[in-house]
């Protein structure tokens, strides 16, 4: 298994300053906005040294004369 390091320390490697505070990277590791994701182990969360930042995905432009199940999937992802 590869070896982890905290996610406080991989932000200060990765990202330029100032460095966002922790609630900030947590918040974006719960997001999926850090690939491969982190994960929780015990009270701290860890993270691949080789992991990246991949920002916000563009989201998906909703017709209103879409079909009502490509709407449903296009906004929370859940199959009709």
């Amino acid at each position: 298994m590869a070896r982890t390091m905290l996610i406080m320390d991989w932000a200060r490697e990765e990202l330029s300053e100032p460095i966002p505070c922790q609630a900030t990277i947590i918040k974006d590791a719960k997001c999926g906005l850090i690939s491969p994701p982190p994960f929780k182990s015990g009270r701290r969360w860890r993270i691949d040294p080789a992991a990246r930042y991949i920002g916000e995905r563009e989201k998906p432009i909703i017709k209103s004369d879409d079909n009502p199940r490509l709407k449903r999937i296009l906004e929370d992802g859940t199959p009709p």
